[in-house]
């Protein structure tokens, strides 16, 4: 028996991400789509009819709209520009912002109610035991009016909806009156409360004018020794001369700290480093005697070559030598003293001019306090003068509270009564209404597709099962058929069913079986119909073939290749054992499972049906077996481990997959061969396939034999 590896590699399954589902094809998919269109046409057409009837019977609402200018501020105010009563500034975009949020505050609302006798109109508040409070009558008026700024300009759009286009109307012009006329009111408040403000501040700056002139007058006789005006005296003269020489003195200070630092940091014994210092090695004086000694170093060096340590001439340059050394240690030293001397004479000098300075500087304060604390007095005076002065002129202005105007708001646009309801929206409802139902058609139909369990195309079965799919057969009917119809290779052999038969039979020569067996997962799935056809085609190519029929609950086989003659199939001329009939086909016999029965009605056990399979061998060329479904009967399962190969009949958009994997698992359980599947009743056929196939079965004659090919098993 060949072995399951023995033919071409199969697609491996893939993890899908809901186990039982097949694995997603879009293609597939759009096929659903395309065939279920009508479903998501119909919940479309039932939006659209809900709209349609909303549309009808939904209040009407229409809505009257006007268009008011914001001044940037009110220039006749008289007041303007004082602190604590400016006039409000509509400049900024947040004051005009705050501006269209004003208008559709409570306080305007209820005096708009209130004016329009709104709150007794059974038309717009519907009759209610114990009335309206004021802020349920607010809460349901501001759903209805509507204020907004226009981006990039003062202008204020006011609307107001109602079912009255009337009452529409009257309510945007009485919103935009009553606002007015608030505005008008709180400016005449305020101007009010400004000018009483004023006369007590008027009264209030009168006596701290009073009190700046005595307090001025007491400082001047307090210091009338002292020049108070704006001139400089003697002592900010002296000062000037003392703040040179304390810069000067400074300075000195500083370059007698460099040669003294320098001093300090010499060691005891590179003493002569200080002769660098500030070139104090450049003195007459000390230049002979460095000369002196460098002259005696080099006349000692000529000496000690030419005698020795104890020759009276060698000690006497030695000693000499010693005393010139002694001597420049010794200037290098009274150098350094006079360096440190001359650095604290300098400091003592800046301390002392320090100290002069500070005193002059703490004299010239004093006077310089006097005159600011003069000049500080003499401007309290005027500056109290000029508030006073101001003030009076804002009193006696008579049209203080006259000049205040409302013309901050102008109105740019008259509210009009609307002739056309803007509630409900006809067509954006059912356009929305539209797109929402076609949105949830697709949805519904996608839906469907998605959660369709069952397998359809080749794709699907090898990416979810990963088994390969030797053969795909068309639907070859479209209603109930009889499987006596059925053997397309005898009645309509160049068509395209007939066509995906010789392409199993192709595949299966790949593995090159004796027998093979065909069975399917669920019963009605077309195991016999592929059976028979594909028996028919290995005997009409001119081998012997046997058909065996092992569907012990409902064998069919004797019905179709029985000759009417002989009897029907499973009458008694047909049950005797072992018994192999010629069909009405020639080379192709049957074996029908009726004549395997025993007398206790059990089927032939697994040994009998392989002894009978190895005989079939030794007399046939090739043994085409159909089974009973392997998920509601065992008995397939019992004789697939003797078939040389065993293939798996699905039917498209009717196998699930949970069918489909529990039959493989069983096969593999039993180590049967299984080669791959048949997708039976596909709908996937390429067009182009069809057209040639019947194309060319029009342009060839009617074939009476068929072109000798080798069986199924045999080599080419």
């Amino acid at each position: 028996m060949n072995q399951f590896g023995a033919g071409p590699s199969q697609p491996a399954a893939s993890d899908t991400l809901f186990p039982g589902f097949p694995t997603l094809d879009i293609s597939r998919l759009v096929s659903v789509i395309r065939k279920r269109l009508w479903l998501a046409a119909l919940v479309v057409g039932a939006f659209v009819g809900l709209a349609l009837v909303y549309v009808f019977l939904a209040p009407k609402v229409y809505q009257s709209s006007a268009v008011i200018y914001v001044d940037p501020k009110n220039d006749s105010a008289v007041f303007n520009g004082l602190k604590g009563v400016k006039q409000a500034s509509w400049e900024s975009l947040d004051a005009l912002k705050s501006m269209a949020e004003g208008i559709q505050n409570g306080t305007v609302i209820l005096r708009v109610v209130d004016r329009l006798n709104l709150r007794e109109d059974p038309e717009f508040l519907k009759p209610k035991d114990g009335g309206y409070s004021d802020s349920e009558i607010v809460e349901i008026v501001s759903k209805n009016i509507h204020a907004e700024l226009r981006r990039g300009t003062r202008l204020i759009d006011v609307s107001v909806k109602d079912r009255s286009p009337e009452r529409a109307r009257n309510m945007t012009a009485a919103f935009i009156e009553e606002f007015q006329a608030l505005i008008r009111e709180q400016n005449l408040e305020s101007a009010e409360k400004s000018r009483a403000m004023l006369e007590k501040e008027a009264e209030d700056q009168l006596q701290r004018v009073l009190t700046a002139e005595e307090n001025l007058q007491d400082f001047r006789l307090k210091n009338s020794g002292t020049s108070l005006d704006d001139g400089q005296g003697i002592e900010a003269t002296k000062l000037s001369d003392l703040d040179k020489l304390l810069s000067n003195a400074a300075n000195d200070v500083l370059l007698k700290r460099a040669a003294y630092e320098q001093y300090s940091a010499i060691p005891e014994e590179d003493i002569e480093k200080v002769f660098e210092i500030d070139g104090q090695g450049e003195q007459e004086n000390i230049q002979k005697i460095l000369l002196a000694r460098n002259q005696k170093r080099a006349e000692f060096v000529k000496i000690k070559s030419q005698y020795e340590p104890i020759h009276p001439t060698y000690q006497s340059y030695q000693q000499e030598l010693a005393g010139l050394e002694k001597e420049v240690e010794t200037a290098a030293r009274r150098l350094g003293d006079s360096i440190e001397k001359a650095y604290r004479r300098a400091v003592d000098h800046e301390k002392k001019l320090r100290e002069t300075v500070q005193e002059q500087k703490l004299t010239l304060l004093k006077v310089d306090g006097v005159k600011k604390e003069y000049r500080t007095l003499k401007r309290s005076v005027d500056a109290a003068y000029a508030t006073y002065d101001r003030l009076l002129d804002r009193i006696n202005d008579t049209g203080a509270t006259e000049s205040v105007d409302e013309t901050v708001i102008r109105v740019f646009s008259e509210p009009l009564v609307p002739s056309k309801p803007v509630s409900p929206k006809k067509k954006v409802t059912v356009a929305i209404a539209g797109v929402f139902g076609t949105m949830c058609g697709l949805f519904l139909v996608i839906g469907l597709g998605l959660l369709d369990r069952t397998l359809n195309t080749r794709k699907q079965v090898e990416s979810t099962l990963g088994l390969a799919v030797l053969s795909e057969i068309p639907n070859a009917f479209e209603k109930d058929w009889d499987l006596k119809d059925s053997v397309f290779l005898a009645k309509e052999p160049n068509s395209i069913v007939s066509e995906g038969f010789r392409s199993l039979r192709t595949s299966l020569s790949a593995y090159s079986p004796r027998s093979v067996m065909i069975t399917s997962p669920s019963p009605g799935e077309g195991k016999s119909f592929c059976a028979a056809n594909l028996a028919v085609l290995q005997a009409n190519m001119g081998y012997r073939t046997l058909l065996v029929d092992a569907d012990f609950c409902k064998p069919r086989m004797a019905e179709i290749f029985t000759d009417p003659l002989r009897g029907k199939g499973g009458d008694g001329s047909l049950t005797k054992q072992n018994l192999c009939e010629e069909t009405i086909f020639k080379n192709l016999s049957l074996i029908s499972c009726g004549r395997f029965s025993t007398n206790t009605g059990e089927p032939m056990n697994s040994e009998i049906f392989a002894q009978m399979l190895h005989e079939a061998h030794s007399s046939f060329d090739c043994v085409i077996i159909d089974t009973s479904p392997l998920n509601v009967v065992s008995d397939g399962l019992t004789y697939s481990r003797h078939a040389d190969a065993v293939v798996l009949v699905l039917e498209a958009g009717a196998t699930k997959v949970d069918a489909a994997r529990h039959s493989m698992k069983e096969l593999q359980r039993m180590r049967a061969s299984l080669v791959g599947c048949v997708l039976n009743r596909s709908t996937s056929i390429n067009a182009a396939q069809q057209a040639y196939v019947h194309g060319t079965a029009r342009s060839l004659p009617a074939l009476t034999t068929a072109r000798k090919q080798p069986a199924v098993g045999q080599p080419h």
